[in-house]
Parts: structure tokens; sequence; C-alpha cells
């Protein structure tokens, strides 16, 4: 598929490579040179050249060893400046379709403007083949890693559509419907991966490659031209096999001891300099392990079971390099040689791995006696943990909280869920654990716990009413009563038997008259909307009562006669109406609502409406020459009649009111 057609072509690239001195891509058989200096280190490479085995199923179908951004860091090194009319991989743009799933790839969301190295990237990930291979193969193809200039007839664009040499068979022209950059890396890695035969690709209407079979010997040949012969070999597995089938030749002894350079008229060169780039650009084409990663494996081999890709350098966090296994991830960087395995590696590659939030892995996981048991793993900024209420990473800052609960085995029991960052009330970031939830408002860490959580739930958490908690939990006893009060952006919820919120314009003269330790102290009913007089709020505490309402404000009332006397009458319900005062004067007390008043005094708390309050204030009231009253109002025969320190109030409807002294 990659092996270039004709061997006039061959000698012109050939010769304008020997002539200019740079490395001219292989693409399949076309020769490269490259700098004498590198000839030896070539030769030495290609030693462990073996063509049964040039690559491993784990090093390419392995989608994840580079990121975009490691990717476009490659590029820029590999070609730093680029050259006027020349190919330059590392800034040009491509509109990427989208692509439905399919046996070999999965699906790929359409996006603009798309970088080389994004393409790359996102197709690897689809494809589940690695960006090495993907690089290297535009490399050998046609030298777009590094940059050329186009040949005699050629133009960039020319070059770009053709950049994986995919559907540029040998002995045909090139296929114009894989045409143009991404087709061309998109199908590199469909078809690496369609080689394979994996599953839904057999039967009607589906290619059976098997002239290439893994395990079975077989001839391959070492050039277009079937009188250079061929070489019988086994293939040792499918990435070997889909090489073969995308350039179907081997390198002979001349293109192996010719290194970067040419062999003779029967020499090949793709699959050689496939080798040759990888090998120098990324290391082994084979699953090794070495170092300290290789020291903590030969500790745990039965845990982590065999190498499934080679070890790939990570610069995020401080650096240092990953390797995955049949059964995990072992990682070394400056934090230690750690390896994570099961729900806590699924948690930290959804959490961004060595890039992400946690950083690298500080220790391996670790059981722990919380509630019901489970295990817990640290890294540099946090710990995953796994319980039966979930696995879930804890992170600064409420990873300090968290610890100063008690972590798993104090009252916020395990994690049941990863941080939330919510909008709402002016935004937080929450976590949820078994025994409550911790917050994190402007800076500030709090937890809510127990009946409080369960009100502050009940009220739609920080969506509702109550908004985010401001502070922690405080336990109180006033009067013998011991209690927990919470504050909330708009409210307080109290715990003593019940749990109770204190919120809106009530809250706020609850709290500014002491909450439970003022006057008022806990409370013992629920805020409750009424409807009299234009509607409000009132609230009932162990020691008196708060209301609210749009005329008439908000004021509190202790326990007293007045209240007594207040509440007896249906409250705002009542004649009397909605409080506007409760003012202390010289003898007593005045309590000033929207439909009358009650004045309290030693002689006790009468209420007072209508035409008699009228005459009375005329009196100059309490003040006046009548003195406090002395009784409630009394109707009897149409008369109304009100006693008072120093005279009456009558009030017939035909005499109106009128006061006399005694």
């Amino acid at each position: 598929m990659s092996a270039r057609s004709r061997s006039t072509r061959i000698r012109r690239i050939a010769a304008i490579a020997a002539g200019i001195g740079l490395v001219v891509a292989g693409v399949g058989i076309t020769a490269v040179n490259e700098q004498s200096a590198k000839a030896a280190a070539a030769a030495a490479v290609l030693d462990g050249f073996d063509p049964a085995n040039i690559i491993d199923d784990a090093v390419m179908f392995n989608g994840s060893t580079m990121t975009a951004s490691e990717i476009q860091t490659f590029l820029n090194g590999k070609q730093p400046t680029c050259a006027s009319g020349a190919t330059c991989l590392r800034t040009v743009k491509v509109d990427m379709p989208a692509m439905t799933a399919n046996p070999m790839c999965k699906a790929i969301a359409a996006k603009k403007s798309q970088t080389a190295a994004q393409v790359i990237a996102a197709v690897g990930r689809a494809c589940n083949v690695n960006p090495q291979v993907i690089l290297v193969m535009l490399q050998k193809e046609q030298t777009l890693v590094t940059g050329r200039t186009p040949y005699s007839g050629e133009t960039v664009s020319l070059i770009y559509r053709k950049a994986t040499g995919l559907g540029c068979p040998d002995t045909a022209a090139c296929d114009p419907a894989k045409y143009g950059l991404f087709n061309q890396l998109y199908g590199v890695a469909y078809w690496l991966v369609r080689y394979t035969t994996p599953p839904g690709t057999t039967g009607s209407g589906w290619t059976n490659y098997n002239w290439f079979p893994v395990g079975r010997t077989n001839g391959v040949l070492y050039h277009p031209n079937a009188a250079c012969g061929a070489k019988a070999i086994t293939i040792k597995n499918k990435a070997t096999a889909s090489l073969y089938y995308y350039t179907p030749y081997q390198p002979n002894a001349a293109s192996l001891a010719a290194g970067w350079g040419l062999g003779n008229g029967c020499s090949s060169y793709g699959n050689r300099n496939f080798f040759l780039y990888f090998t120098t650009w990324f290391g082994s084409t084979h699953t090794v392990v070495t170092g300290a990663i290789n020291t903590y494996w030969t500790a745990h081999k039965s845990t982590y079971g065999n190498p499934t890709g080679n070890a790939v350098t990570i610069t995020a966090n401080g650096g240092g390099t990953s390797q995955t296994f049949q059964k995990g991830t072992i990682y070394t960087s400056p934090a230690g040689s750690v390896g994570v395995a099961g729900s806590v590696l699924t948690k930290y590659n959804a959490l961004g791995g060595p890039g992400g939030n946690l950083g690298w892995p500080r220790r391996a996981a670790v059981n722990r006696t919380g509630t019901n048991g489970g295990t817990a793993q640290a890294f540099q900024k946090g710990t995953v943990y796994v319980s039966t209420a979930g696995t879930a990473a804890v992170l600064a800052p409420i990873y300090s909280t968290f610890g100063a609960n008690g972590y798993e085995l104090g009252s916020l029991g395990w994690p049941a869920g990863d941080a939330v960052t919510s909008s709402a009330h002016g935004g937080a970031t929450w976590q949820a654990f078994q025994g409550g939830r911790v917050v994190v408002a402007s800076g500030k860490a709090t937890t809510v716990t127990g009946k409080v959580l369960a009100i502050w739930k009940a009220r739609s958490y920080e969506a509702g009413s109550l908004g985010w908690p401001t502070g922690n939990a405080t336990t109180l006893t006033v009067a013998g009563k011991k209690g927990v009060l919470q504050s909330f952006q708009t409210g307080v919820v109290t715990v003593t038997n019940t749990a109770y919120t204190v919120t809106g314009s009530v809250g706020k003269n609850y709290l500014s008259a002491g909450g439970p330790t003022g006057y008022l102290r806990w409370p013992i009913s629920a805020n409750a909307q009424q409807s009299a007089g234009g509607g409000g709020w009132i609230q009932q505490f162990s020691n008196g009562i708060v209301s609210s309402n749009a005329k008439a404000g908000v004021h509190g009332i202790s326990n007293s006669p007045t209240l007594t006397r207040y509440l007896g009458l249906k409250g705002p319900a009542g004649v009397l109406g909605w409080l506007k005062s409760n003012t202390k004067v010289s003898g007593g007390k005045v309590a000033a609502f929207t439909g009358g008043n009650i004045y309290a005094s030693s002689k006790g708390a009468f209420s007072m409406t209508g035409p008699i309050l009228t005459k009375y204030l005329q009196k100059k009231g309490q003040a006046g020459v009548l003195g406090w009253p002395t009784s409630q109002p009394v109707v009897k025969n149409g008369t109304t009649t009100q006693t008072f320190q120093h005279g009456r109030i009558t009030w017939t409807k035909s005499g109106g009111a009128k006061a006399s002294r005694t």
C-alpha cells in the first residue's frame, strides 16, 4: 500500500537525496540518506530488527501514549522552523469531519480547524493506534515530521493529500478517494486495525486478510520485483502482519547493512525505516521494562501481570514515566515508584492521570477500617478511596477538612462521590460523604451532617432557600436546653429534639436578637406563612415569636402576658393583625399592631381596638388621665366597656366612644 511503484522514481528520489543530503522518507521501498554520523547508530539499531516481529501488538495498539499537547511538542522539536515552500506539519490545520463508529474505530466528533497534532491524538484514541506509530508512518512515507520541500512536479498540498501513503500501491496510481490529510491520518489507523480482522469484519462483504498469517510460515518478498526473491518467515503478531499488509516487503541484507542509506536494486526500505524511526524517536518497538518501574514490577508481578506497552514519559506535575500492564499501571516520579490498579486506576485516569488534579501516586493502595472497610491510595494532591459508598477522589482543600474530621473513621465516613462545583447562590464546591457533605465557598470549608443535612437536603441543598452553609455547626446549651446551630446564606438551621430552619426576614431578626442565646432562644415551630392582613410569616420560639409583614415590618416579642393575649386573639389572623412594635414605656410596655394595641403593666395585658383605642389615644393613652387599662373590653347589651386605672371608656353604636374618670 505504501511502497513507491516505479524504479525510475526510486532512482530519482535517491539521486535527489544524495545531492541535497536530506532525509527522504522511505515510503515503502524508497531509499533515505541520513547524515553519515548516524550510520553506525542505525546499524546497531538494526541488529535488533526481526522481520517476523517488527513491533509488538501492545506497542502498536495503544492509543493513549501521547496527548495532543505532547504530539505538538514533538513536532515542534523535529521541525523548529518551517522553510518557505516546504511542508510544515506542526502548523498545518484541517477540518476534522464526524466519523461514525465502526469495528475498527470509535466515533469521532466533527471539529473545525484542528492541528495535525489534535487530529493524530483524536484518531489514535478512536482507533486505539499508538500516535507514535502514526508519526512514524508520516515520516517514512513523506518525511512530514521533519518536513521537506516538494520534488519537481509536486506541491505541498499534493504531499499532504498522500501523507501516509494510504491508497498508493506499488503497482498502480494513488486512489483519489483517499486523498486529504485527515483521510490519510484516519485511514492509516483504520487500516492498521482492519488488517487484524477485528470482530465484525468477517463474512459477506468483508475481505479476508490471510496472506500474511500470524503463526504460520510464509514467504515475504524483498521487492516489488518478484525476481529479487523472498524469505520465509513466521510472523509473530498482528501488528507486524499489519505493517506487511501496508508495505508488503521485508528489507534484504543490503538494506539492513546500509542503515539509513541505500542498499541494492532489490532493497526495500519501508519497514526498515519504520523500525529505525520508531526506535530512534520513541525507544523499543517491543515491550520492555527497565529501571525503577522494573524494580517495582519484579516485586509485584502477580498483582500487575505482564507489560502491555512501553514506558511513556510524562512532563506534567514534575514529570515522570508510566507503563501499562495487564492489571494496572506502574508510575515512577519524584513522588516514588508506585502501581495503581482496579477502580482506583479507573478513577485516576478519569481525572487526568499524572497530568490531572491528583498528580503522581505517592503510596500503594492500603486497606482501611472505616465503616464496612475499603482501600485508599495517596497521590501528590489527594487520595482515592474505594468502599461500598463508591470510588471517589478527595482533593484539597476538602481533603484537610476530611482529615480534621477523622478521615473515613470520623463522622463523615467514606466519600460517596467526587467533588462537584455548583453555580447556585454565588457558587461553591461540595463533596458528598456517607455522613454528610463538605462545602468550600470563598475559600472556607464547612461540614454539614446529621439532622442539619436532612433539613438542607429537604430544602434542595444549595439550590433551595438556605443557600450555602457559612459556618460549621455549633453546639449550645441555653437555659438547660442543648441544641445545634448552623448558619447558611439565608438563615440558620437549629436542632434540639426537632430540626427547624429560620430564614428570610424572620431569620435576620432572630439572629440580630442573638439567636438561641438571645431572648427568643430555640425555635419550636416552622416558619409559617399567613394570608391575613396582606400576608406574612410568623415563627414561634421557646421564648417568643417573630412576625414579618410587608406593611408592619419584622418584629419579635418574648413570652409574656402580651404574647399570650395576642395569640389568644388568633395572632395575625385575629382582630389585632400584625405586630408593628413592642415598646417599653414608663410603667409597662405597649405593643402596637395593625388592628390595635396591647398594653401590659402590673395590672395585666389588655388589648384595645377600634373607637375605644381611638378615644384612649386622644386621652394620651397610659400617660394620660385614664392611666393603664385594667380590663379587657366587655360587651353587654350593645355597650362595650373597658376600664382603666382612673376611669373607663364606653362605646355604643348610637353614642360612639365616651371617656369618664372615676
